[in-house]
């Protein structure tokens, strides 16, 4: 059996499915939740026992020359599913400042690649966007900037509003043609084994056969319905095909266009042949 280590995972929604089993006792992995940033800094500075985490690109992407990735495996949309959110405060033409989620970091990076690159309107002066760290609050948040940057980590109905608003997601869709990949499974060479790989790839191949029964669960649907959460999950994918690849790429290089990444990391997987 692997070595046991500590997995580091998020407490959101979409990630369910790649987790399905890695609770129990005979799992090869003992599982630590915090924000994805914090799991990132954790990873890098190999604190808190972390081996290895589920991070957002440009979590990855800041270390990219110490990681390789699991192969096979991440979360992606192309759909509006309410997870990343760009609200406009109503009757502003030109955004200037931002109030974003302190939580986050690649759907920052996120909103000021769709600012510039597909709204070019909004702010005539790149230079002048101002990106404010607050709690995700939309009112509080639209007080003090232009627009509030709001990531959901679990399905969310929008409250109607007379602000415009704007799915990151399907922005970045409509921009690239690729679904915007929100994260995935990270670790040092040296830290995991291919049992590890082999346990993270059962995990999510039984996790999202499971998807049905998980739409059942009270703890998962909240203040939505069984369908509407069973709707939520399909709007996801769990593949790391060629697509979720360039969509990575060409997420990291606007990032470093943008000033967001000092360089654009080359993205290297976990080779099953080589893993020990």
């Amino acid at each position: 059996m692997a070595s046991r280590v500590r997995l580091g995972v998020s407490d959101a929604t979409y990630l369910r499915p790649l987790l399905f089993g890695l609770e129990t006792a005979d799992s090869p992995f003992e599982l630590s939740f915090d924000i994805p940033a914090v799991n990132s800094l954790h990873l890098n500075k190999r604190t808190n026992d972390l081996r290895c985490a589920f991070l957002s690109p440009i979590d990855y992407a800041r270390y990219g020359g110490s990681y390789r990735l699991v192969p096979q495996i991440c979360v992606s949309s192309a759909r509006p599913t309410g997870t990343i959110i760009l609200t406009v405060k109503h009757g502003v033409r030109n955004i200037r400042k931002v109030a974003v989620d302190v939580r986050v970091t690649s759907e920052i990076v996120l909103a000021k690649i769709i600012l510039l690159e597909r709204f070019r309107n909004f702010s005539e002066d790149r230079a002048e966007i101002e990106f404010v760290p607050m709690m995700p609050s939309l009112e509080p948040m639209l007080q003090k900037a232009d627009a509030a940057l709001i990531v959901n980590p679990s399905p969310a109905k929008n409250p109607r509003s007379d602000h415009f608003t704007l799915d990151l997601v399907e922005e970045w869709s409509d921009m690239t043609g690729s679904p915007y990949v929100h994260g995935f499974w990270v670790a040092r060479e040296e830290d995991i084994g291919v049992d590890h790989i082999k346990a993270l790839t059962n995990a999510k191949n039984l996790g999202v056969a499971q998807i049905p029964a998980m739409a059942r669960d009270p703890a998962l649907r909240a203040n939505v319905s069984e369908q509407e959460l069973e709707t939520y999950f399909e709007s996801f994918s769990y593949d790391f095909g060629q697509s979720e690849v360039d969509s990575v790429t060409e997420f990291v290089t606007f990032a470093y266009y943008h000033g967001a990444l000092v360089d654009v990391p080359e993205i290297t997987f976990f080779d099953f042949s080589t893993s020990s």
